[in-house]
């Protein structure tokens, strides 16, 4: 095993930019997902299943719960962040629920399926939530091209979505008004930050491998676009998992790694650039749950340059807060991506108190206009296509020591980046 150079404590900013996403096939987080359609539900499980219209659902009669769809990847590579994005929203609705609800006392009630991160599957499971279950608003999207489908679903049935990830530029387009994200930043954000951390850090020697699909090629057009030193970018197949050949095309003294472009092999990068020798100072990751992060990389997770990229600031006293109360809830650790379910079942309570009805339309309207403080490190604002605005993105490396509000749990968090408040991407790149 090769030790690697430490990180240097830094901070970069700036402006318009992309996130990544990922998962490396194989790992799992906690819970257990089918592989089929198998439904639960939180909250009252009365009410009746409404009924269908284009426009979306009416959120039924002023005593039936109010439905939230949540299109998890519940089985395959992607089975991580699901898990993680339901119990997260599940104790975000179970929060709201013992606190008396919305409108007076109507309960949140979640129905849920897998989506096994097939676009179209996922379209149909959104329709069918609409149409048969009378869901006012959708969350959980994680793949970037069941993003882009799901959006304009979305936008067809004027039903709100929430994306937990899904980063990809092409999911919001100037045509797209019911499609907000949280918990990744697009494609070409991220890579201004990242452009702005190698000018920062004085890097010339700087790679980049990338998915060939559409979140990959859009982290690759961000690269083109933001940096100012030449990058050497791969494109290896999505399914890879020898990345060797690749890695063998970069110099020994290679001073930094973008593998945020190809999350299904990233961890993989990560591991066999160690096999082979390089030990850049810092390997830039997507999204991943830090769970997979530390399962997948064990002690080189600590101590490997590797970064744990996220927008939840796990670093505040209110994520503490929530941290300690769901963990003894659930006796399981929360981390920057549960929150990302939290966030989004908290935020969509205020948004039908906002618009004063489980109205879909009237939902879309209030969370448009939102500025809603929470676990992020500036309150969550939209402009009006659903891409955040003014938000903070936060690069970490794992630790081995738990954190005081969860001492049974396996990692810790050390902040090595912070951006400045980044503005929103135009709809039209």
């Amino acid at each position: 095993m090769v030790e690697r150079k430490p990180f240097r404590r830094r901070s970069f900013l700036k402006a318009g930019g992309v996130a990544g996403v990922g998962l490396l096939a194989g790992c799992s987080g906690g819970g257990s997902g089918s592989g089929g359609e198998s439904e639960t539900s939180e909250g009252d499980d009365g009410g009746s299943d409404g009924g269908t219209s284009q426009s979306g659902g009416s959120g039924g009669s002023s005593g039936d719960p109010v439905v939230i769809g949540s299109l998890q990847p519940l089985s395959g590579s992607f089975t991580p962040w699901g898990n993680a994005h339901r119990a997260g929203l599940a104790f975000a609705v179970q929060e709201v629920n013992d606190d008396g609800g919305v409108l007076g006392g109507r309960q949140l009630k979640i129905v849920e399926a897998d989506t096994k991160s097939d676009a179209g599957q996922a379209d149909s499971i959104f329709r069918r939530f609409v149409e048969q279950e009378n869901a006012v608003a959708t969350v959980g999207p994680v793949s970037s091209d069941v993003g882009i489908r799901t959006a304009r679903t979305a936008q067809e049935l004027e039903v709100p979505m929430l994306l937990h990830m899904s980063g990809t530029n092409k999911a919001i387009t100037p045509d797209t008004t019911y499609t907000f994200r949280v918990g990744l930043l697009p494609a070409a954000t991220t890579m201004q930050a990242q452009a702005n951390l190698v000018a920062d850090a004085g890097y010339s020697k700087v790679g980049a491998i990338i998915g060939d699909y559409a979140w990959g090629r859009s982290v690759e057009a961000g690269i083109q676009q933001h940096f100012d030193v030449d990058v050497n970018v791969q494109a290896a197949p999505v399914g890879a998992s020898d990345f060797k050949s690749f890695i063998r095309k970069y110099p020994q003294d290679l001073e930094m790694m973008v593998a945020t472009g190809h999350p299904p092999g990233s961890l993989t990068i990560a591991s066999q650039m160690n096999e082979l020798g390089y030990s850049p100072e810092v390997i830039t990751g997507p999204s991943f749950p830090p769970g997979v992060i530390a399962g997948a990389l064990g002690d080189l997770a600590f101590k490997g340059g590797f970064t744990h990229v996220h927008n939840t600031d796990v670093y505040s006293d209110e994520f503490a807060q929530v941290a300690k109360r769901f963990g003894e809830a659930q006796g399981e650790q929360f981390d920057t991506h549960s929150a990302y379910g939290y966030v989004s079942g908290k935020m969509l309570a205020q948004a039908v108190e906002d618009a004063g009805s489980a109205d879909p339309t009237a939902i879309a309207d209030a969370v448009r206009s939102i500025k809603f403080d929470t676990l992020f490190a500036n309150p969550i604002e939209y402009t009006k296509n659903g891409e955040l605005k003014n938000q903070v993105q936060i690069y970490s490396q794992l630790t081995s020591e738990a954190p005081s509000y969860f001492p049974d749990g396996k990692f810790g968090f050390e902040e090595q980046f912070r951006t400045d408040a980044l503005p929103a991407l135009p709809a039209d790149q």
